[in-house]
């Protein structure tokens, strides 16, 4: 096993590009605690994790300290356009690291959560990536062993995603995360009718180290 593959931290790729339709504005920069959904959950991969990050935003995003900053010029072409520049970044910059990939749209992911997910990575070298699945749902983030970067962007298009390309593969393990009171980690905020019910809770709930908030 790459030993610099099992040992190094990961970077994280934090994809912020989305469109937005059915929210009707750009979702990563919804007010949340003292900041906004994108800065919260880099707040997770750089201060809980210490990971570096890297923030695929579209042009109606505002760019953020502390991350490299990589611009979407064409987000109606999907999830995938957004992934294959982050993982660009990581094939041109950061040789043989793993990398996380994390949604700003999904606030209660936990430190912890990640943890778990980064965990179980390293305790199986014959696994090619390792995912969450909370009360039956998968979600993030994904960790994905980046010396097999160059065969998942061949197969990127659209919204789909690296759901479906992991789905058909035998060497990537399913974590199963307990969720406890909170709302699942793997729920997007994807209509105003969300984000409401998500603040409500947020506004009483638990930070995502797992603190509560005062």
């Amino acid at each position: 096993m790459d030993k610099t593959v099992s040992t190094t931290k990961p970077i994280a790729i934090i994809l912020a590009a989305g469109l937005s339709r059915r929210m009707g504005r750009p979702k990563s920069e919804l007010a949340w605690g003292n900041g906004t959904l994108v800065t919260h959950v880099v707040r997770l991969t750089r201060e809980h994790m210490g990971w570096v990050t890297i923030l695929v935003r579209s042009p109606f995003v505002a760019p953020l300290q502390g991350v490299v900053d990589i611009v979407n010029p064409s987000p109606e072409k999907g999830i995938a356009e957004s992934l294959r520049l982050g993982l660009e970044v990581v094939l041109n910059r950061h040789d043989f690291l793993p990398i996380a990939i994390f949604l700003a749209d999904q606030p209660f992911v936990q430190a912890r959560d990640t943890t778990e997910v980064w965990t179980a990575l390293l305790q199986h070298p014959e696994a090619m990536a390792a995912r969450p699945k909370y009360n039956g749902r998968i979600g993030h983030p994904v960790l994905i062993r980046s010396n097999l970067l160059a065969s998942i962007m061949k197969d990127l298009s659209g919204d789909e995603g690296l759901g479906s390309w992991l789905g058909k593969r035998s060497d990537v393990l399913t974590v199963d995360i307990a969720v406890g009171s909170r709302p699942n980690p793997a729920w997007d905020l994807d209509t105003p009718e969300d984000y409401a019910l998500a603040l409500a809770w947020h506004e009483q709930g638990e930070d995502t180290d797992g603190t509560k908030h005062i």
